[in-house]
């Protein structure tokens, strides 16, 4: 396809016979670029020619001057008709239309093709090439001219919208002149790939377009400045807002949308398209909204007009969604809960003009006679119009309530509970009704809990994730999970640490989940849940240290029970051994006349079944070193790597080595119980070696340097 198009450029820019490339030598007449390593499109060059080609199309004395000024005169025609000259030829075949570069640029998006938006950008340089010299070729102010070229087919009229006549040649510059729908798939193809220079690209483009879009609107068909289909396909190519660049451009690009798709300015978007466009192809054609994107334009009927009246709608969901999710990204940075929450207040602000409308400023001269088709027409004109639609799902709230939960603001908590909230209330009202609020998941009601762990006032935090926990019982189309209750026995661990009721509080909602689990199966208690009420017995200071030792042996025995072997880890996990091990330290033995070894023992039993089934963990060796000699920690562990089986099940955090470290230097110790090698010897000598390699290029590079002094 490309090679097609390129050739058919080819041809119709043949007869011309002026320069066709950027430079100003008028014997190049190599028209298109067909390199796929070409260079890629120079801002400034790109800008300066289509101002040029602008103020061939600007009707005379109406040039405007803002955009224009200060650039040089071009001549209009490459030379005076009564010249003794050869003839120009005539043209043998019409250009592309702006279909048929719209379908290659469409082939590439969806192509895995390798520097797509490269090739991308040589279209779009040969686009503008095409579209100078058709402008330049032609001047209809110029009557000897025009007179010349009257039968040539480039003259021809043609009518368009409202009975209206212009010459081919401009609709054949409009056609090549790239648009914004260029520039949105061009910026797509860079979005898709991994090039280490696409982001930059995507500047450079957004850059030009503005800069076409700003001279360019009223002459060029379907250039728009802040056009939202590219700012969506900029705004999704965004990967790690933590570089300043990306935070900078995503805030600002979003803004551009948000700000176009909601002002009344643009009621028209798609009105203007459909007017642009001609029979040939050129402009955006209205009764097509789905060419683009497939699944990011739609035709609705508008909510609140006629039903016979629909309106066309950019689907802008996933660049809203896109940008909270690299928020959420940035979980425990100050202010990212607070810029998701904007941005989802945005999606209900695109959510609420679709359904009420955008109001189309009305004409400033009122109709001579107000005729009932004039009211008619104004009526329709008139209409809630939209041009952009949001579906605000539960996924972008718990984005949101996400970022709350891991936020270290004693308000968010807060925060999140009228979120929650907001979603509940949405669940009692009528689907109609609901503004765009989705309903609750059991996702929703985990986060907002987990989020209370924040909150200054224990005691109002408890009791606000114990109602959380019975609202979520009354929704009718939710069951309560466990994952929620362990969301609540977290809450508790942390406003309740050191304090003698986190034991009972703890046991409390593990009852209140095996009663649950007899009629909720997805209630009952799992190896999670029981590994937090192992934390709550070692985090409570209870008075009755037996009995809180005999609970945290009883949850960790019933662990037990459910592994198929010595070996295994199915159920019992580092954090349940860690759990335990800090139980036995904090309530075993507190008399050392009763048992002075007891404890001792217990850890080192805990430790050994821990290694055995590969669950030896950072915290499972700190608890083990703390609790013997260091000698003894020697003559067990050992010094250096630890064994590969005793950290093979580990989900917490990981220690490689005997000293709790993942590494460092010197950590090339030879690992306990495992045979000997020479591995330090060859390390040795591949240092030595590499040392060598370095002096003798030194070396050569001196001597060189002194044989090219002495020449």
């Amino acid at each position: 396809a490309e090679r097609l198009l390129f050739e058919w450029m080819g041809r119709f820019l043949d007869p011309f016979g002026v320069s066709s490339s950027w430079s100003d030598d008028d014997d190049e007449k190599d028209a298109i670029t067909t390199d796929s390593e070409a260079l890629y499109l120079n801002r400034k060059r790109m800008v300066r020619t289509f101002h040029n080609v602008v103020r061939k199309l600007a009707p005379s004395g109406e040039e405007e001057e803002s955009s224009l000024e200060s650039k040089p005169a071009v001549s209009s025609k490459p030379s005076s008709v009564g010249e003794d000259v050869d003839p120009l030829p005539k043209i043998r075949i019409p250009p592309p239309s702006s279909k048929d570069y719209i379908n290659l640029l469409r082939a590439y998006s969806i192509s895995k093709a390798k520097r797509k938006g490269q090739q991308c950008e040589v279209l779009m340089r040969n686009m503008m090439q095409l579209a100078k010299n058709v402008a330049f070729y032609y001047d209809e102010n110029d009557e000897e001219w025009k007179n010349d070229r009257a039968f040539d087919v480039g003259m021809e009229s043609v009518t368009i919208g409202e009975g209206k006549e212009t010459e081919m040649w401009r609709l054949w510059v409009n056609e090549s002149v790239p648009n914004s729908k260029v520039f949105a798939l061009a910026i797509k193809c860079h979005a898709g790939t991994t090039h280490n220079e696409a982001l930059e690209r995507i500047v450079l483009l957004n850059q030009i377009h503005d800069a076409f879009a700003e001279s360019s609107q009223s002459h060029i068909p379907g250039m728009f400045k802040d056009d939202p289909y590219v700012l969506f396909h900029s705004i999704k190519s965004l990967k790690n807002l933590l570089k300043r660049e990306q935070w900078d451009k995503g805030h600002q690009w979003l803004y551009k949308l948000h700000n176009f798709v909601t002002s009344p300015d643009n009621a028209n978007y798609f009105q203007e398209k459909e007017e642009g466009g001609s029979d040939g192809g050129s402009g955006w054609e209205a009764t097509q909204p789905t060419e683009l994107e497939g699944s990011d334009a739609t035709t609705t009927s508008s909510p609140s007009g006629p039903p016979s009246v629909s309106s066309q709608t950019i689907d802008v969901t996933s660049a809203y969604t896109t940008f909270i999710r690299l928020l959420a990204r940035l979980r425990g940075k100050s202010g990212a809960a607070a810029d998701a929450f904007d941005v989802l207040n945005r999606m209900h602000r695109v959510q609420d003009v679709f359904a009420n409308g955008l109001a189309k400023p009305r004409s400033e001269t009122p109709p001579a006679v107000e005729t009932s088709e004039n009211v008619v027409s104004e009526e329709v004109s008139g209409i809630n119009k939209s041009i952009a639609y949001v579906d605000i799902r539960s996924n972008a709230y718990n984005l949101v309530l996400g970022l709350y939960r891991d936020s270290n603001k004693v308000n968010d908590g807060t925060n999140a509970i009228g979120l929650l909230q907001r979603m509940v209330d949405a669940g009692n009202q009528a689907p109609e009704e609901r503004k765009g609020v989705p309903l609750p998941t059991e996702q929703s009601f985990e986060y907002t809990i987990m989020s209370l762990a924040n909150m200054s006032n224990a005691e109002k935090a408890i009791q606000e994730a114990g109602r959380l926990i019975q609202l979520m019982q009354d929704q009718s189309d939710l069951q309560t999970s466990v994952s929620v209750y362990n969301a609540y026995i977290t809450v508790c661990n942390r406003q309740l640490h050191g304090k003698s009721q986190l034991h009972d509080k703890a046991l409390e909602i593990l009852d209140e989940m095996t009663e649950r689990g007899k009629t909720n199966p997805k209630a009952s208690p799992d190896p999670e849940t029981l590994a937090l009420v192992m934390k709550a017995c070692s985090l409570s200071e209870h008075d009755d240290h037996a009995r809180v030792i005999a609970t945290a042996s009883r949850l960790f025995s019933s662990l037990e029970e459910r592994e198929p072997s010595e070996t295994s880890a199915s159920a019992l996990t580092d954090r349940a051994y860690y759990y335990m091990m800090k139980c036995v330290d904090a309530h075993h033995a507190t008399d050392e006349i009763d048992d002075p070894s007891g404890k001792k023992d217990r850890i080192e039993e805990l430790f050994s079944e821990a290694c055995q089934r590969g669950l030896c963990s950072a915290s499972v060796l700190e608890m083990f070193r703390k609790s013997v000699s260091e000698e003894e920690y020697t003559i067990t562990v050992g010094k250096g790597r630890l064994a590969d089986k005793w950290i093979a099940n580990i989900k917490g955090p990981r220690a490689l080595y005997t000293d709790g470290s993942r590494g460092g230097a010197g950590k090339h110790a030879r690992r306990k119980g495992k045979s000997t090698s020479d591995w330090a010897k060859k390390k040795k000598e591949v240092d030595d070696r590499r040392g060598q390699q370095r002096k003798d290029k030194k070396a050569k590079k001196f001597f060189k340097k002194k044989m090219n002094v002495a020449n």
